[in-house]
């Protein structure tokens, strides 16, 4: 599941990158540039969200231990 969530992480900031560039220098409709940025914002979001929470959860067992 790190796996996927790692390369949708890294798909999303490549979306948002590409969306940026497109709207920058004009090379799509503004509509599709809108709609892939924010998918590529929502996968980021969604990978950070996903570790953090493994992060967390990992350390609430950590403490039930001692």
């Amino acid at each position: 599941m790190k796996t996927i969530t790692l390369i949708g992480g890294i798909a999303g900031v490549l979306m948002a990158v590409f969306a940026y560039f497109a709207e920058l220098y004009t090379w799509m409709s503004i509509e599709a540039v809108v709609t892939m940025g924010f998918a590529g914002y929502v996968l980021i979001i969604t990978a950070i969200a996903y570790f953090l929470l493994s992060w967390l959860t990992k350390g609430v067992k950590e403490l039930e231990v001692l």
